[in-house]
């Protein structure tokens, strides 16, 4: 009876233990060379929300430019109103914009509307040399699964790492499945999926490693994790009803 017992308890204790290999992130990290880091921007897409702003010498010459804008230094602006005077980007991919009518944006970075805008501004003898703001106020990020805390995050960064992406959502859990995050991303009109294996680090090299506004994260849950949801149904929780048993039963004996 006794060698039974230990069996039992050293074959619930092995079930129960996750290796390094399953757990620890970047195992290959002390052989990836050093590289230099690349930064791009994300592109605009349809309903983003923009920001523009738009300055020259003359600030009262901006004023018909500048109808939507907000002056933060004397008034408290909730995010709700920032959003509500944002230019939104429709399904045919244009912002309406004040005297200058429909401008396409979608698909191009903000850095390539702020010349578009400034060229027509000067070639439609608008202004004389203007500088415009654009920034997109509205990028977010959903990250659901198995983390410390799953939801929609907004970030206002030009360039937001998967990594930092997790860290917005606390992490992964222990349970977490580590080999294999799925993104799921729309851009141009195409949705695509990316599997990302965190033990290892040759997605660091990938269009996967900066996140782009929208993109969903998902993390699944492990093996084990999947098969204690609800009914007692895996191996580790019908030993450990046996071990339970097996000791009240030999309580009751003596």
């Amino acid at each position: 009876m006794k060698k039974i017992i230990c069996f039992a308890f050293l074959l619930l204790n092995l079930i129960s233990c996750s290796t390094k290999k399953d757990i620890l992130y970047f195992q290959d990290i002390k052989d990836k060379p050093q590289k230099q880091v690349i930064y791009t921007q994300n592109k605009i897409q349809v309903n983003d929300i923009l920001t523009i702003n738009v300055s020259a010498i003359n600030p009262e010459s901006t004023l018909p430019f500048n109808s939507r804008s907000y002056n933060s230094g004397t008034v408290a602006v909730s995010e709700y109103s920032i959003k509500m005077n944002g230019y939104l980007v429709n399904t045919d991919g244009n912002i309406s914009f004040p005297i200058l009518g429909n401008i396409p944006v979608a698909g191009k970075t903000t850095s390539e509307v702020e010349d578009l805008i400034e060229k027509i501004l000067i070639d439609q003898g608008q202004l004389t040399n203007p500088a415009v703001m654009v920034r997109v106020n509205n990028a977010k990020i959903t990250i659901l699964g198995d983390v410390g805390n799953p939801g929609t995050y907004p970030y206002f960064e030009q360039n937001l790492s998967l990594l930092q992406a997790l860290g917005y959502a606390g992490d992964l859990s222990i349970s977490g499945k580590r080999n294999d995050i799925l993104i799921i991303r729309e851009q141009d009109g195409k949705r695509t999926y990316g599997h990302i294996d965190m033990r290892k680090t040759d997605w660091f090299d990938s269009e996967y490693y900066y996140i782009k506004q929208n993109d969903i994260i998902y993390v699944n849950p492990n093996g084990p994790k999947i098969k204690s949801a609800g009914y007692v149904t895996n191996i580790q929780a019908l030993l450990g009803l046996f071990f339970t048993g097996l000791t009240l039963t030999l309580l009751l004996k003596k």
